[in-house]
């Protein structure tokens, strides 16, 4: 599995390491493994060449399984590479080499191919069988299952002979004596025998062999020379290309030796050097050979070349090449010799059999049958040695398209083949050069080829299409009759089929006397006319042409039909060729001498080659141009240089050369034609055989597959001059004179080799031993003569032209040394002089033998600083695909060293060299050479490839391989689920029924179904991921089974088949195409998208990791189309759907490109409309942690706006923790991520004050006064504007905010009571906070009708004044009914919430809200809960005692679905608050009481408390204790009470709170207290929470989610392990902890143990550890009966658990001790099952003692007044179970004393189990004693008691009183009713 998921190479590096193993087993495993992988995957995969090397050791092992798995190997091996194993069989026993040949006879010459394949192979198999369509039955494997070829030359080690050379073996080779000569050579043969040589620098003795071969006069010694060298090529191959040229021409001129054995050494030698060189390197050496006069020479060079292309490859011989080596051939094939004739006749014939007869056959036209023969002969009898590279075959569009069920052969995971749409061409890839003679091919058949006819058979032919009236009348004399008969002519070809007559027949007839020379302008203009149309619609050869041409020519001259004469001319080149027409035009304009038909025929091939392209003879027009220049008539020495300008658009600057010897005047004319086409490209040709191919489907598919765009080879205008052959220059005392030890003769030598070139110009390139001697001076210690050595080489690439690639292995290694030079001037020569030769012979020649690479080791940083500059600058410029990627590879190891290089300038120019080879290789392929890398290493070079791989360029699309274009469907025409394909498939049924079968394939390829449908299935794919069914979308990088996830489930939603295509195509227009698609089908189908959003995000996400820049800009912008949408139609993003993009968005926030920030900033805004803005800080502050400066920066100022706009609260986990991160940052190396920062904590010092400098923890003293001085900078400038600080939102920590508000309505009495038409009263609305003025009115769906809201703000706001009913209260005197059971009240269900897909313009207007009230009330309690947060204390009161009354008045129900946003709001104004002085503001401490009272007031409802999140009680929970812990209410009398309400407070969220959320918000809290550095005394509370929660969890047992609380719990002991708290002082929060777990334990016994499932590794988690050493100390029996033991004393309920709280705080009190004491008392008798031992152990034993005294000393006196008591009940006889609290202080009973109400109330609520509640905390004033004139301690406490006595004295005042009896009244009532609807439902 490693081995297919491409880690062959570490496999193979390990097993080898186990074979050196002493344990035979080891090694025995280690060698089948490696047996195993080579059988499966295959020789090129796992590399062979390691295990030949182990083969004898492993063999000769002692122990027999270790030698059978080695000799299961070695078959293996040789089943693989065949022969090529049996030359590493000589280092084995002679019993071994048998065996082994025995078991080679049983394998023998079997087919292998692997049965699995790599990941990348698969992929690709999986893409060609998806382009092809599937394979047909018979065809063969692909090319990647065929076992590679292996040379035996590469499993050899190579051998260095030039060290092993004799030290007197140059001085032998001169001697004088032959053998000393012969020795000297033997002993070189000895040594080159090795079969493989090291490279090094073999020219010295390659110029020492060729002289003997060249100068020698013993034949013996010759013959050893010669068989050297074909030891040296043999031994280097390849690398011996330096020396070929040399030693070509040499070995051809010794063919003349007469000796055989000279002869076949020599032979051998030439086939060993052709190995190295190729046919058009030695094409100029070959030739001369062939001219020589002696007919050995040529006989064995003919041979030669026999011998040689039956070696090469078709591609090497072009037009030209076939040309010249057919054209020299066929002279010699004239020869006297039989020898030469024979030979030559064999070359002929095998350079038929390698190109193809038809290749051949146009230079054999001329040839006799004889010589025919004989070379069709020799064409049966050659064999091609060499493997020709076929073209793929191609399926025909005819052939039945296979059936799926030939899938991909692909091994163990091969990818299904993805059928490919029809409409795509078919297309097959094909080599070069059968391309070429395709396309030539079709040339041909374009243009016809006739025989030329006599002028008798004109006629015979001619008589039979025309009359002889209508053939004389075109001899006419009177020119009307021959206008009637060329018209009548005319009407007849018109008539005739295309090509039903041959045109030489038409053209003669039209010809003759007078034909086109006729006088009259009107027959001659229609004989042209009708010449025009028989070239158009007849096949026209050269032989038809030529037997007008001259006249048409002559007639352009004609001023009345010249235009017509020259669009005769234009068909003709069409029909034929224009190089044929364009000479006929030149050479009959300079044969004439008329010089208005030579201007205008100049001026007409001027505009042809424009029209046709370059495809005239350029030398025939330049020597016709030079007599044009030199003409004696203006015009046509104007038309001339026009001409001249032309052709300097297609030659460039070369064509100044042809006119240097003009006169100045006239260089001056024809320079400042040039001047004008400077900088221009030539035009694309419009018309000819070029534009067809230039257009042809196969011409685009060339150019994709890097063939030839043309047949024939890329003009040269070098080509035109003729070259000077200089080798007779270069003596051999100028070779020595260069290798001298003197500098200054050294010099003169370099002078010398400079005059020659300069003389010469252009030369020829067998320069002899130049190169080898200018090697040397290259890296001469004179910097001078460096220098001149450079210059002499730049101009010998200039003088010899792009044939001076053969001399680039010996002279570029020098050149390239200049790049290291210290002097600044010798490297701007070696830069200049590459560059000539670049540009010259291209590049693809400096990289072979990996001399760039052997530079780049070597080399100093000065060189490697230049090289990886020039690399970078011009790599990018070399066209792809021209330089083997197997060159370049080489110096990928190379380039990731140097990035990271202590010289900053190498590892600048390096870093910058990345995007330049990436260009050739690509990103993947260059990923994968990183794998080789340290860790540390692969960050920094994956850094360097991230940074380029934006900037790759852009490929071009191919037109014939676009997908079908993706048509939207119709408008409104979503489909439904399961029907998007069914309908379809019945109309393309019945209309495609009379198509054809081609046709009908094709319809149903392109799938017109809609884009996107409507489903369910998104619930579904998150339940499966969430299961881990699938694959969580969760990578660094895309993997391909992440491609395939998503193509799987767009697949089952039914997206559209075409858009997937676009989708997942490999080309990025295609992905352009499908966003450009799905932004058009947005607008009628965005119910279906969003229900299939999720996989639209995902697609998107992988498209942020693709390197095209534009796709990723149309996607940002599809995106903001599509979010705009959600926010329109109200949609809230899942998680699920969040979780998959917005991680891989805030990756793109760091792109360098600012379109791209700006889009994702953009994006940014929106997603806060429809995701909770908390989530999307924590996902934000994920980003914080990235790398990338660029991405941290643009994270923290997004964080800096998010708290800005939505408040502190937004900073996730919390804002302490929040901060803490970002003010790490402050302390970062990049400026802008400082600044991010430092603003980032000062948007935070706006809202908290100096307590950020708390939040922000420990920094350094520097980061600490950068902050100082930002917040003194933030603070001058007046901080944010206050309107953006006032409009915080609250319920966006936890919501998506919302877009548009409703306007501030007042509460209407409607929603509490009816309506009464009498009374009115007006009320003045709260006051709302100014929200900012809009930069710009908005329109749209988001627009407001502004006539309506004029309507609505002219018509006063009136409130009706309720209508009070007269209510009948005698009930009360009736005794309360007692339930035998309490009856279930199911809550009313709350009003359903605005559809996701419901747009604004359905939303509910004013209108409709007075029409439909639950909606406006549901948009009023949001408005409310929304101002408890506001900054503005009077609309936080206001809002407070809205909700609180809203709350009393029976519609709790209706707040169900704001929970969550209810105690954000009161979190929000707690933290507001917590930052002001309340002695600063008076209103803060009334606020605190409202806010206290309202909390309390929402706890009491039954139904409320339990959907709150646990985020959200970590945080109301947090600002309550802070609160106890704060000294700011210590100052005030009340701050007893304060702390004893906020206390209750708590112990109500803990009671009433979803259990399972509480505890873990609790654990949270502790989590954050012992992480951060809070007070002991928060801690201390927060603990006493906790322990508060451990008594009561045996209650909560079965409802609470143990797998949550565990894995909180799992994240608190992973932090803080039990080892950490040794080193503290106190282990009391761990301890915590543990007694939690115990007590679960005790619940749920050995099943807690099931409860781990959300901890990825419990084995690892000390929990586990903890549970199971807990587990076991605890008796089973004992842990199965706690759930199940009864106690007789049943928990106390959260009613009477207040109750008891009430009555010991009053007796806790002094005021009311007693009271205390009567009302427990009366406790006791009512609830004789409650148990209050829990709240007397907490006291001292004094206060127990006191309390048990006073409880007998009531029980006495009540036996005493048994009589009294019972009467003061008489009303309702009190039993032990009914009786009511009572107050013993009552003074009367009287129903107009507001106590006995008290009382009555008491009892309601304890009968309908109602919690005690009020309208504001005002109401709750003394409800224990209203008459005491001290406030009580209770649970509503006057928190105002030394304050406001003018409140005090109203509160007693008679009409106080009168309010609160009704009010009591109306309560009891209101209980009645539900105690009474409660007895129905039993």
């Amino acid at each position: 599995m490693y081995v297919e998921i491409e880690k062959q190479e570490a496999v193979q590096e390990e097993l080898l390491k186990g074979m050196d193993s002493k344990n035979p087993k080891i090694v025995a495993a280690c060698v089948s493994a490696v047996t195993l992988a080579l059988h499966e995957f295959g020789s090129k995969v796992v590399n062979v060449k390691p295990l030949i090397k182990k083969m004898p050791t492993l063999l000769a092992d002692r122990d027999k399984t270790v030698r059978d798995e080695c000799k299961a190997m070695v078959i293996e091996i040789y089943r693989w590479i065949g022969g090529a194993l049996r030359s590493q069989l000589a280092n084995l026993q002679p019993v071994q080499v048998t065996e082994l040949e025995a078991e080679f006879d049983k394998v023998g010459n079997e087919k292998v191919s692997p049965s699995r394949y790599l990941r990348s192979q698969q992929q690709k198999q999986a893409k060609l069988i998806a382009e092809s369509g599937g394979m047909e039955e018979g065809d063969e494997q692909y090319e990647t299952d065929a076992a590679p070829e292996i040379d035996p030359y590469d499993l050899v080690d190579p051998v260095n002979i030039l060290s092993k050379l004799p030290s007197d073996f140059y001085e032998k080779v001169e001697a004088k004596k032959w053998q000393e000569r012969k020795e000297a050579v033997e002993a070189v043969e000895n040594l080159v025998k090795a079969p493989k040589l090291e490279n090094g620098d073999y020219g010295d003795l390659v110029r020492a062999l060729k002289k003997i071969i060249s100068k020698d006069s013993n034949v013996m010694v010759v013959a050893l020379a010669g068989k050297c060298l074909a030891g040296l090529a043999g031994g280097l191959k390849k690398r011996f290309q330096p020396y070929a040229g040399a030693c070509v021409p040499a070995l051809l001129e010794k063919f003349k030796e007469k000796k055989q054995n000279v002869v076949i050494a020599l032979r051998e030698a030439l086939d060993a050097i052709f190995i190295s060189t190729t046919v058009e390197a030695i094409v100029e050496d070959v030739l001369e050979a062939l001219n020589n006069k002696n007919p050995a020479v040529k006989a064995e060079t003919a041979a030669f070349l026999s011998r040689a292309f039956a070696r090469c490859q078709p591609t090497a011989l072009n037009k030209k090449m076939l040309k010249a080596y057919t054209g020299a051939l066929l002279k010699t094939l004239n020869e006297p010799d039989p020898t030469v004739r024979d030979n030559s006749a064999e070359a002929l014939g095998t350079l038929m059999k390698l190109v193809g007869e038809k290749a051949i056959a146009p230079f054999v036209v001329e040839m006799d049958n004889i010589k025919k023969t004989k070379i069709k002969e020799c064409y049966d009898k050659a064999v091609i040695l060499t493997k020709v590279e076929a073209p793929k075959r191609e399926r025909p569009a005819t052939a039945p398209a296979k059936t799926e069920t030939a899938s991909a052969k692909a091994g163990s995971t091969a990818p299904k083949p993805v059928k490919k749409p029809a409409s795509a061409a078919p297309v097959a890839k094909r080599k070069s050069v059968p391309t070429v003679a395709a396309s030539k091919g079709k040339a041909k058949a374009s243009k016809p080829v006739e025989q030329a006819m006599s002028p008798e058979e004109i006629d015979d032919k001619a008589s039979d299409l025309f009359d002889s009236e209508t053939l004389n009348s075109l001899a006419d004399s009177n020119w009307k009759g021959r206008l009637a008969a060329v018209e009548k002519y005319q009407e007849t070809v018109k008539q005739l089929p295309a090509g039903s007559i041959s045109a030489q027949v038409l053209v003669g007839i039209l010809s003759k006397k007078p034909g086109l020379k006729d006088t009259n302008i009107q027959v001659l203009k229609s004989k042209l006319e009708t010449l025009k149309m028989i070239a158009d619609t007849h096949k026209c050869s050269t032989i038809s042409i030529d037997m007008c041409i001259n006249d048409v020519i002559d007639k352009l001259g004609d001023a009345k039909n010249g235009g017509i004469a020259a669009e005769v001319l234009t068909t003709f080149a069409e029909v034929t060729k224009l190089e044929h027409v364009a000479n006929a035009v030149l050479d009959y304009a300079f044969n004439q001498k008329s010089p208005k038909v030579q201007q205008e025929s100049l001026l007409w091939v001027s505009t042809a080659i424009k029209e046709f392209g370059f495809q005239v003879n350029a030398k025939s027009v330049i020597e016709v141009s030079k007599k044009g220049v030199a003409a004696t008539n203006p015009s046509v020495r104007t038309a001339t240089i026009s001409l001249l300008g032309v052709l300097y658009l297609y030659m460039g600057s070369s064509l100044h050369m042809f006119f240097e010897n003009e006169k100045p005047v006239l260089r001056q004319q024809i320079n400042a034609e040039f001047d004008k086409y400077d900088n221009m490209k030539p035009p694309d040709p419009i018309r000819g055989l070029s534009k067809s191919k230039s257009a042809s489907a196969d011409n685009l598919d060339e150019m994709e597959d890097g063939g030839e765009k043309d047949s024939e080879p890329a003009f040269n205008p070098q080509d035109l001059f003729p070259r000077i052959d200089i080798s007779n220059q270069i003596t051999e005392a100028l070779i020595n004179e260069l290798s001298d030890k003197n500098w200054k003769v050294r010099n003169e030598a370099l002078t010398k080799v400079q005059a020659i070139l300069n003389e010469a110009k252009l030369i020829h390139p067998n320069i002899g031993d130049l190169p080898q001697a200018l090697a040397h001076r290259l890296v001469d210690s004179n910097g001078k003569i460096a220098q001149t050595a450079i210059q002499i080489c730049q101009t010998l690439a200039t003088a010899m032209g792009p044939q001076c690639k053969q001399h680039v292995r010996l002279l570029f290694p020098g050149i390239l040394q200049g790049f290291g030079d210290s002097k600044n001037w010798i490297r701007a020569a070696a830069v200049t002089c590459i560059n000539t030769w670049g540009d010259l012979c291209g590049y693809k020649e400096f990289f072979d033998g990996e001399m760039i690479g052997d530079a780049l080791k070597a080399g100093s940083p000065t060189l490697r600083t230049e090289l990886w500059a020039w690399l970078g600058d011009k790599l990018n410029k070399v066209a792809v695909k021209s330089i083997p990627k197997e060159e370049l590879m080489v110096c990928i190891p190379l380039l990731f060293t140097n990035v990271e290089d202590r010289n900053a300038d190498v590892r600048k120019n390096a870093q910058e060299a990345v995007l330049s080879f990436m260009i050739h290789l690509g990103y993947e392929s260059m990923c994968k050479q990183t794998e080789k890398l340290k860790p540390g290493s692969k960050t920094a070079v994956m850094a360097a490839l991230d940074k380029a791989r934006p900037n790759l360029p852009i490929k071009p699309l191919p037109k014939n391989k676009q997908q079908a274009p993706v048509e939207p469907p119709k408008a409104g025409k979503a489909a439904k689920p399961g029907s998007a394909t069914k309908p379809v498939g019945k109309v393309r049924g019945s209309v495609a029924g009379g198509k054809t079968a081609t046709a009908r394939k094709k319809d149903d390829d392109i799938d017109t179904s809609p884009l996107l449908v409507v489903n369910n299935l998104k619930h579904q794919r998150v339940i499966d991921e969430q299961k881990l069914r699938v694959l969580k979308w969760n990578f660094v990088q895309p993997r391909e089974e992440f491609v395939e996830l998503l193509k799987d489930q767009m697949s089952a939603a039914n997206v559209n088949r075409s858009l997937m295509a676009n989708m997942f195509h490999a080309d990025f227009r295609y992905h352009l195409k499908a966003i450009e698609s799905l932004t058009e089908d947005l607008a009628d189908n965005s119910p279906a998208l969003i229900l299939n959003l999720d996989l639209i995000l995902k697609w998107l996400t992988l498209r942020f990791f693709d390197t095209n820049p534009s796709v990723l800009l149309k996607g940002l912008e599809y995106l903001q189309v599509v979010f705009s949408m959600l926010v329109e139609n109200g949609h809230t993003l899942l998680e699920h759907e969040a979780s998959s993009f917005i991680p891989y968005l805030i990756l793109k926030v760091g792109d360098p490109k600012d379109a791209v920030r700006n889009g994702v900033r953009a994006l940014f805004k929106q997603i806060a409309m429809v995701y909770p803005v908390s989530k999307l800080f924590s996902n934000i502050m994920e980003g914080v942690k990235s790398k990338n400066a660029r991405q941290r920066t643009e994270c923290l100022e997004e964080l800096g706006s998010l708290i800005e706009g939505y408040g502190i609260s937004v900073c996730q986990p919390s804002p302490q923790a929040a901060l803490k991160e970002v003010a790490k940052q402050i302390s970062d190396r990049d400026n802008s991520v400082r600044n991010a920062a430092l603003n980032c904590v000062v948007q935070a010092y706006f809202i908290e004050g100096e307590r950020v400098y708390k939040m922000v923890g420990q920094i350094s003293d520097k980061d600490f006064s950068l902050l100082e001085e930002r917040i003194k900078r933030a603070s001058k400038k007046g901080g944010p504007p206050k309107q953006a600080r006032a409009t915080i939102n609250p319920q966006q920590m936890a919501q998506p905010t919302v877009v548009t508000q409703a306007p501030a309505l007042s509460r209407e009495p409607s929603d509490i009571e009816p309506k009464s038409d009498e009374e009115t009263q007006d009320i003045t609305p709260p006051v709302l906070v100014k929200q900012p003025t809009p930069p710009r009115p908005v329109s749209g769906p988001f627009g407001l009708d502004p006539n309506l809201l004029k309507q609505i703000e002219g018509a006063p706001v009136r409130v009706m004044k309720p209508q009070l009913i007269e209510m009948d209260l005698n009930f009360l005197d009736e005794t309360a009914p007692s339930p035998a059971e309490k009856p279930s009240i199911m809550p009313i269900n709350p009003p359903k919430r605005i559809l996701p897909n419901q747009s604004f313009a359905t939303r509910p207007s004013i209108s409709n809200m007075i029409s439909n009230p639950r909606v406006g009330q549901e948009l009023i309690i949001e408005k409310t809960i929304n101002q408890i947060g506001s900054p503005d204390l009077r609309l936080s009161n206001n809002a407070i005692l809205q909700m609180d009354d809203m709350l009393h008045s029976g519609k709790a129900n209706q707040i169900t679905e704001f929970e969550d946003q209810f105690m954000i709001a009161i979190t929000l104004q707690l933290k507001l608050l917590h930052s002001q002085n309340p002695r600063d503001n008076s209103d803060i401490l009334k606020t605190y009481r409202a806010l206290l009272t309202v909390l309390s007031t929402f706890y009491d409802n039954k139904i409320l408390g339990r959907r709150v999140s646990r985020d959200v009680l970590k945080d109301i929970l947090y600002q309550l204790i802070t609160l106890l812990v704060d000294t700011k209410l210590e100052s005030f009398e009340s701050s007893d009470a304060y702390n004893r309400v906020i206390n209750l407070q708590c112990v109500r969220i803990i009671e009433k709170s979803d259990h399972t959320n509480i505890i873990c918000a609790l654990i949270k809290l502790l989590y954050d207290c012992v992480s951060s550095t809070c007070s002991p005394r928060f801690l201390d509370l927060v603990m006493k929470c906790l322990w508060r929660v451990i008594k009561i969890i045996p209650t909560w047992a079965d409802e609470m989610d143990y797998d949550t609380i565990l894995y909180e719990i799992h994240l608190f002991f992973k932090d803080f392990p039990s080892t950490w708290w040794k080193q503290k002082a106190s282990d009391t929060p761990i301890r915590t902890i543990k007694t939690i777990v115990h007590s679960m334990a005790k619940i749920k016994g050995n099943g807690l143990m099931s409860h781990l499932s959300k901890i990825s590794n419990p084995n690892e988690s000390e929990l586990q550890a903890y549970l199971l050493k807990l587990l076991k100390t605890l008796k089973l029996e004992e842990v199965k009966q706690i759930p199940l033991k009864k106690d007789l004393r049943r928990p106390l309920s959260r009613l009477t658990h207040n109750m008891l709280s009430e009555i010991f705080q009053k007796i806790g009190s002094k005021e009311a001790t007693k009271e205390g004491l009567t009302q427990l008392y009366d406790f006791k008798v009512q609830y004789p099952e409650a148990d209050i031992e829990p709240y007397l152990e907490r006291s001292s034993q004094f206060f127990q003692e006191y309390i048990e005294k006073g409880l007998k000393d009531i029980e006495a006196s009540r036996k005493k007044t048994a009589t009294e008591a019972a009467l003061a009940s008489s009303h309702m006889p009190a039993t032990e179970n009914d009786e009511p609290i009572r107050n013993t202080n009552q003074a009367s009973d009287s129903k107009e004393n507001p106590n006995y109400w008290m009382d009555r109330l008491r009892m309601w609520q304890t009968k309908t189990n109602t919690p005690t509640s009020g309208n504001s905390l005002d109401n709750k004033i003394q409800d224990e004693n209203l008459n005491s004139h001290k406030s009580p301690t209770t649970t509503a406490i006057d928190l105002n008691t030394s304050k406001d006595h003018d409140f005090q004295k109203a509160l007693h005042s008679a009409e106080e009183s009168t309010r609160k009896v009704e009010a009591i009244r109306r309560r009891i009532e209101m209980m009645k009713a539900t105690s009474t609807d409660n007895t129905g439902n039993m």
